[in-house]
C-alpha cells in the first residue's frame, strides 16, 4: 500500500519547526512516525521521485535528531549550570552566556579581556557533553548509512568543506591581523574590530527591525524575523540584523512546492542570500548615498566594515575546520583569532554545528552572486528597488560547482584589499 506522501511532507514540516524552536524540548513521541526505520523503509518502498528522495533526506535527519536529543538536553543543562568568576572591578560569578554577553557588550578593551578571561572556566563542563552530541549524532547518521554529512545533504565532502576551510584561515591570516587596527588597550581576539565599533556614523537612532529594512530601498518587510533585534554592540548589530531579514526575505521567494523540496535540512540558500545583502554594507556607496557621510569617511567607515566581514569570515572557517575529526584546534585557533587561546575555550566556545557547514558553503559561493548582481545592477544596487528581483532571481539558481578549495583561495584574494 503506497504512502500518502503529501501528508508525510506535512508532518515532516511539524516536526521540522519544532525542532527549530526548541531542539531540546521536543517530543519525539509526537513525531515518532517521521522520524525513524520503519518510514525510512516505507519510502525505499515507494517509486523513485524528487520528493521521496527529500523525504528520505528529512526523516534521516530527524531521526538522528530524536537518538541524539538526550546528548543535547544534557548539554544545554550543563550550558545553563555553567559559571565562572569575572575579575572585574570586583569578581563577579557569572553564567556561560553572562560571560558571553558582558565580553560582547563591553565598554572598553579591560572589561571585555576579564570576561574573556572567564570563558574557559565557564566552558570547563561543555567540552564532554558537545563531545557526546558530536558522537551520537556521527554514530546515528553512519546506522543509517549515511557517512559523510555533507555530501549527503549538501553535496560536497565534510572533508572538501575543511580543507577549505583551512585554507582561507591560512591565506587570511596575516591580512586581518594587519588590517586590524591596533587598540591601547586591546580588545581580547580584536572584538572592536569584530563588532565594528569604529564604524559608528549615520545608523538609525535605534535598532529595529523596521529601521534596519528602510535602510534597504525597495526591501518589502512583510513581518519580521522571530525574537527580537540584536542589542547594538557596534555596526555589526545593524549588520547581523539585515541578515535575519534576508535569510527570511529569500525564504519567501521559495517556490510553491513541498516543504521538503524547497528546505533540505542543510540549506546554503538563506545564508548566501544573507551574505550577498550584507556585503552592501562594505560598498563606500552605501556609507556615502544611504547613511550620507562625506566620500573619506564613508570610505574609511565601509573598510570598516569589510573588516570586520574579513574576521566573521575567518571565525565561520575556523568553526567548520576544527569539527573535523583530529584538528589541531590550538594552532587553527591562532590562524583565526590572532593568537594561541586556550584550547578549552576553542574547543567548545563558540560551540559548532552542522549548520556551520551550510554557513560556510554558503560564505564560498556569496561572491560569485555579488559579482553578478554589481554588473547588473551597479555598485549602489541597492538604491534600485527592481535590483530585488535580480537579486532574487540570482538567488535561487544553482551555485556554480567550481571546488570549494578554489572558492576558498577566490574568496581570501578579494579580502586581500582589506589588509592593504
Amino acid at each position: 500500500m503506497s504512502i500518502d506522501l503529501a501528508r508525510l511532507d506535512r508532518d515532516v514540516a511539524t516536526a521540522a519547526a519544532a525542532l527549530r524552536d526548541a531542539p531540546g524540548e521536543i517530543d519525539w513521541e509526537d513525531h515518532r512516525h517521521v522520524s525513524g526505520q520503519r518510514a525510512l523503509g516505507e519510502l525505499a518502498s515507494e517509486s523513485p521521485s524528487l520528493l521521496r528522495d527529500a523525504l528520505a533526506s528529512w526523516v534521516a535527519w530527524l531521526t538522528a535528531a530524536r537518538i541524539s536529543q538526550p546528548m543535547v538536553q544534557r548539554a544545554i543543562t550543563a550550558r545553563a549550570a555553567s559559571q565562572a568568576i569575572v575579575r572585574v572591578e570586583t569578581d563577579v560569578r557569572r553564567d556561560l552566556d553572562a560571560v558571553i554577553a558582558g565580553m560582547i557588550g563591553a565598554k572598553n578593551g579591560a572589561d571585555a579581556r576579564a570576561y574573556f578571561g572567564a570563558l574557559p572556566e565557564a566552558t570547563d563542563a561543555l567540552r564532554e557533553p558537545e563531545r557526546s552530541v558530536r558522537d551520537v549524532r556521527e554514530e546515528a547518521f553512519r546506522r543509517l548509512g549515511i557517512d559523510d554529512v555533507g555530501t549527503r545533504f549538501m553535496g560536497v565532502l565534510r572533508s572538501d568543506l575543511a580543507e577549505a576551510a583551512r585554507e582561507l584561515l591560512m591565506r587570511t591570516s596575516d591580512v586581518a591581523r594587519s588590517a586590524v587596527r591596533a587598540a591601547d588597550p586591546p580588545w581580547p581576539i580584536d572584538l572592536d574590530a569584530r563588532l565594528a565599533h569604529h564604524a559608528s556614523e549615520g545608523w538609525p537612532s535605534r535598532l529595529s527591525w523596521r529601521n534596519v529594512a528602510s535602510l534597504m530601498p525597495g526591501l518589502r518587510l512583510r513581518g519580521a524575523p522571530a525574537g527580537e533585534p540584536p542589542i547594538v554592540v557596534g555596526a555589526a548589530s545593524f549588520v547581523r540584523a539585515l541578515v535575519a531579514i534576508a535569510e527570511m526575505v529569500q525564504r519567501s521567494w521559495l517556490p510553491s512546492a513541498p516543504f521538503v523540496v524547497r528546505e533540505p535540512p542543510l540549506n546554503a540558500s538563506p545564508h548566501r542570500t544573507a551574505f550577498v545583502v550584507a556585503a552592501a554594507l562594505g560598498e563606500p556607496a552605501f556609507h556615502a548615498r544611504i547613511l550620507g557621510l562625506s566620500t573619506g569617511r564613508a570610505r574609511d567607515q565601509s573598510r570598516e566594515l569589510r573588516v570586520a566581514f574579513l574576521l566573521d569570515a575567518q571565525l565561520a572557517a575556523f568553526r567548520v575546520a576544527a569539527s573535523a575529526r583530529g584538528a589541531d584546534i590550538e594552532s587553527l585557533g591562532a590562524l583565526a583569532f590572532g593568537a594561541p587561546l586556550d584550547a578549552r575555550t576553542t574547543g567548545v566556545w563558540p560551540s559548532s554545528s552542522d549548520d556551520d557547514l551550510a554557513r560556510f558553503h554558503a560564505l564560498l559561493g556569496a561572491h560569485d552572486v555579488i559579482d553578478a548582481l554589481r554588473s547588473r545592477e551597479g555598485d549602489d544596487w541597492f538604491r534600485n528597488p527592481r535590483a530585488w528581483d535580480t537579486l532574487r532571481d540570482l538567488a535561487l539558481a544553482p551555485p556554480n560547482d567550481t571546488p570549494v578549495i578554489d572558492r576558498a583561495r577566490s574568496l581570501a584574494k578579494r579580502f586581500e584589499e582589506v589588509g592593504s
